[in-house]
Formats: C-alpha cells, structure tokens, sequence
C-alpha cells in the first residue's frame, strides 16, 4: 500500500456543480466587505483573499460526504438505500445525524454563535454544499427556530470556484480542504477516529494518495521522507487495518456496510489489528506462537467471536478490546481452545433478519465462549503464578541495561542526584543478594535442610 501511495500519478476529475443551483447561489450572495483566506490548494501561502458573503442559510446545504457522520450515512444507505444530496428528506436525515454526532460541543456552538456571532466563515462549493460549517449552519437553523431573528438566517461563507473557473475543484481539492479543516487545531469539533478512517480510507478507494492527506496532519506529517514513509505505515496499521478487519466481520455477519452495527467496538478493531492481524505476514511472529497459516482464518474468527460478546463483566475485564489483547498469549500457550472459539458454528443461516441473528447467537453461543475462556484464563494465571519470578528479573535486567544508564549519560548528573543514585544501587545490591541466595538454597537443597533442623529443635 505505502509503495502504491507513492508512486501513483492520478489524474483527478473535477467535483459536479449544479449549474442551476450556482446560478440561484450568486443571485442571493452578499458580499460583506471582509476578505479571508482559505487553505484551498496553495492559496493560504500565496496569501490569497476569498471574498466573504452571506449567503440565506436555506442555499447553504450540508453535505452528505461530511467526514463527522461517515459511519451513520454509510449504514443508512445500506440498510435504506442511496440518498439524494438534493432533496429536503436527505437535509433533514443528515442534520438529524450531526444534532446527534456530538450533544455537548453543538449546544457550546450555539451558545457561542448567539453570544459572539460568526467570527470565521464556513466553506462551500459553488452551488451551496458545505464542506467546512455543516455544524455551524445546524446551529443558526435551530437557533433561528428558538429565536427568529435575522442574524440566524445568513451564512457568512467563502465560495469556492465555480464551474466556468479554472481553478474549479477536483475531488482530490475537496478532500484535502476538508482534511485540514480537521487537523488544524483550533477547538473544532473532530471526528471519531472510526469516522476519519472511514472517510480516509474512501478517499484512498477514490484514488487520493495518502501522502497528500497527511503532509497538513501534524501527527504524520514530517519534512524527513524516511520518517513520513514510517508515519504512512503507522497510519495505515491504525486507521485501515481496522476497518478491513470491521468490513469482513460485517460481511460475514451478513450486515456488510452496517457500521452503525459495531461502532461501540472500535478499540477491539484497533486492538485485533494491532497486535495481532497485522503480523500474520510476519514468519517469526508465526513461528513464536505456533501459528499455522492454515490456522489464520479459524484464530480471526475466534476474535471476531470475542469481539461478538456482550457481557464480560465476570471474565473480570473491562470490555471486549482486553480479551482481544490477551489473544497472542492464549494462542501461545492454549491454542486448541482458541481454535474451539473459531470453529464454533454460526447459528441458522436461514435466519436472515440481522438483530435476530444477533440475538439468536447470543442466546445459543455466547455462553460457549465464555466458558472455554475461563478455562483459558485459570491456565493462563497457574502459567503466570510460575513464570512471573522469571519476568520479573527479566525487566529489571533489560532496565539496569537501559541506555540512560550508560557512562556517558550518568557522567552528567549533577553531583547530589550522583549521590541518590549510588545509594539506590546499594539498595539494588542488597536486595539481589537477598534473592540470590533464596535461589542458591533451593537449587542446593538447603532450604529443606534448614527446615528439618528448625522442626528438631522445636521437637
């Protein structure tokens, strides 16, 4: 994936523009006088000012690609059918789905708009489709409704170019105009981090290279070509590698495109991809935990199952993501009854209604599961209650060997931390003499000797 973001030459196709709508766009604009930049292309270092109007909030309308509802509008078109971006119905499912994307922060913006008003104006296309201040215009319109008042009826906006410019938009502008909208800081609301891998990875499906989304990212961005290439990794391990993982249990679930189904259980995702499926590649990693490629499948399915449960309150764990992460240890050291959890049977694939599958699966197969991973969890903790000891000494180890205690480094200690720390060391000493010689004794025998005489003398 890295080799193909880099690499790839796409030509982008300019965005649709309705002529109709930009003609009724420009015949209700005002211009107010204030200019402003925007980051649209190379305009913010050319310091290029876009004239500012208002606009009737009813010509400005969401859109239905914004990034903060992706998981929603993607469920409810599969489960629903395709919406149309025009229509009123559309307008008022999607503002139905941004008064809910985040309660708190839109009642703060309203708020803030009916104390100070619009300080900065939203971005739109040429024919009224906000790609920045779709949560703006949902706080004037409700605004307007409690208090009618003219002030809530216009939008401050800068228009993006029209369709007979030559700096009219391509797909690829607009995705990276709303992307750094997003990853400039300054108090906006952000998406979820299942949203904005949704809506990255649309973009990477609509041939958008990465590297171009992510050079604005002050998380990923780096000026080094070696480090951004690593960052590009790190993203697509962190981002992608769950939604593959959320998109093939969808589909084996039979909900494919439901992500509303299983947005709560995001961290297992990430957690699955993380430490587990993404070294599935890696022979060593196979090797370590006994791991046949033939067994791949059946230990996904396993997790997928794992992730499927409801109540983990009496495995003693907080949710499903720390069973996920307790995986490669139990595929270590018990990996027959992983392999149970995987080949369990799925309920009746006549059943097609997908809440009552759900039920269905929880009724006849959770208990299942729960019971071979108590069984799994008392192995485990006797395995650890023997080699905790072995652990324990192995971290010390590897901290005494730590680079930080290197001459170099202690030989610029000021002198009474120089102090400190000789005194530590001897605490060190004594304490590893102490457990030295409780292994010397065991491995002579001396401990049960020095029993015996203890019991004489008592006798």
């Amino acid at each position: 994936i890295i080799f193909y973001f880099f690499n790839m030459t796409i030509v982008q196709s300019q965005i649709e523009i309705n002529p109709v709508k930009e003609k009724d766009i420009n015949s209700v604009k005002n211009p107010t006088g204030a200019k402003f930049v925007i980051p649209y292309r190379d305009w913010k270092i050319k310091d290029k000012k876009s004239e500012v109007y208002e606009v009737p909030i009813e010509y400005c309308k969401f859109r239905l690609e914004n990034g903060r509802i992706k998981h929603q509008i993607l469920s409810h078109e599969k489960i629903k059918g395709t919406l149309d971006r025009d229509s009123d119905d559309t307008q008022k499912i999607i503002s139905d789905y941004i008064s809910k994307s985040d309660p708190k922060k839109n009642q703060d913006l309203k708020k803030l708009l009916a104390k100070d008003g619009q300080s900065e104006p939203a971005i739109m296309t040429a024919d009224g489709f906000l790609i920045n201040g779709n949560r703006r215009k949902w706080a004037f319109h409700e605004l307007s409704k409690e208090y009618p008042n003219e002030r809530y009826n216009r939008l401050k906006v800068v228009i993006l170019p029209g369709s007979e410019s030559p700096e009219r938009p391509t797909v690829k502008d607009i995705a990276i105009l709303e992307n750094r909208y997003q990853v400039y800081r300054d108090g906006k609301s952000e998406y979820s981090k299942m949203n904005k891998a949704l809506t990255y990875y649309s973009y990477f499906k609509a041939d958008i290279p990465l590297e171009e989304l992510l050079k604005d990212d002050p998380t990923y961005g780096d000026a080094d070509p070696k480090k951004f290439k690593q960052n590009l990794k790190k993203f697509t391990l962190e981002f992608f590698e769950p939604i593959k993982l959320m998109e093939e249990f969808l589909e084996e679930n039979n909900v494919k495109g439901d992500y509303n189904r299983i947005s709560n259980r995001w961290m297992s995702f990430e957690e699955l991809g993380k430490n587990l499926t993404s070294k599935f590649e890696n022979d060593k990693f196979l090797v370590e935990h006994n791991i046949e490629k033939n067994e791949i499948g059946v230990i996904k399915n396993a997790a997928f199952n794992l992730i499927k449960i409801k109540e983990t309150s009496e495995l003693g764990v907080g949710d499903n993501r720390f069973l996920i992460r307790q995986l490669p240890k139990w595929i270590k050291n018990q990996k027959k009854d992983v392999l149970k959890i995987g080949k369990l049977e799925d309920v009746d694939p006549n059943i097609t209604d997908p809440d009552e599958r759900d039920a269905k699966w929880h009724d006849e197969k959770e208990e299942q599961v729960l019971n071979i991973i108590k069984k799994i969890q008392n192995l485990t903790t006797r395995a650890k209650d023997q080699e905790d000891p072995i652990n324990r000494l192995n971290e010390a180890l590897q901290k005494l060997n730590h680079e930080d205690l290197y001459l170099e480094q202690i030989d610029q200690m000021k002198i009474p931390d120089v102090e400190k720390a000789f005194k530590i060391c001897q605490e060190i000493e004594t304490r590893n003499n102490e457990i030295k010689r409780n292994f010397y004794d065991i491995q002579k025998g001396v401990k049960d000797n020095k029993k015996k005489i203890k019991e004489k003398w008592n006798s």
